[in-house]
């Protein structure tokens, strides 16, 4: 029997911090021997209060709310544009049909950028904007573009300084870094999934079984989550990794 991997870097905060209070209370409630995982059970206790700390500075911030408005700006921006070029792609100039054509495989090679987590769709409108303004400048001239793509882009600007500006608050109210502690924490859960599977082989699956029976249940809802976010129906679980949301 083996626990199910899940890429705990993709989580927003919020859903990363779900996930290991639910991991706290499923080793409480269904571990059978708590005792052997003790020592590091025990590290992961202290890291999960740090990590609580740290989230709770981040919600309470009062630049919260802006970048929440302000992702809205940009994703209401990138719809306008996008709109707009899914618009051109049924002009009755052949030339600005054309260009919509161009641009249109470009936005689908993205895919739907307002889905992903706040710091990939930073990148990924910045990426956009590269190729908007590089290679595909004549087809945006022609669709007449620009002034959608100078709007995308103070959004994202905009946008990326409020986190910037954001993280300087945190820091200033917390010794706290919720990147460092995300992954440590993440480290320390694999730790106890290798250990726990060790167990197993070891002693047997028979009374670990409920607790990874539950354990797997709940991370199969947050791989749901990712796919469906990213579009992607595969699955989300070949490792570990951690980066900042």
């Amino acid at each position: 029997m083996k626990i199910r991997r899940i890429r705990l870097n993709k989580l927003r905060n919020e859903e990363w911090f779900n996930f290991f209070k639910e991991f706290k209370a499923f080793v409480e409630e269904f571990f059978p021997q708590t005792q052997d995982i003790e020592e590091l059970f025990t590290v992961f206790l202290t890291l999960y209060a740090m990590s609580n700390s740290a989230l709770d500075k981040i919600i309470k911030s009062g630049l919260s709310s802006v970048i929440v408005q302000l992702d809205e700006e940009r994703d209401s921006r990138l719809r306008g544009m996008t709109a707009a070029v899914r618009s051109g792609l049924y002009h009755y100039d052949a030339g600005k049909c054309a260009a919509a054509e161009k641009i249109a495989e470009v936005l689908d090679h993205y895919g739907d950028i307002a889905l992903r987590s706040y710091n990939e769709e930073t990148a990924a409108i910045y990426s956009l904007l590269q190729d908007l303004r590089g290679p595909y400048a004549d087809a945006v001239q022609t669709l007449e573009l620009n002034g959608w793509i100078d709007e995308l882009d103070n959004s994202n600007q905009n946008f990326e300084k409020a986190i910037l500006d954001r993280h300087r608050e945190i820091l200033g109210k917390t010794d706290v870094n919720m990147l460092d502690v995300r992954r440590k924490t993440d480290r320390c859960y694999l730790d106890i999934v290798e250990r726990i599977e060790a167990l197993m082989l070891i002693h047997g699956d028979g009374e670990f079984a409920p607790f990874v029976t539950v354990l797997n249940n709940n991370i199969d809802r947050y791989i749901t989550v990712l796919n469906r976010r990213s579009g992607n129906k595969k699955n989300e679980d070949t490792d570990l990794a951690t980066d900042e949301n």
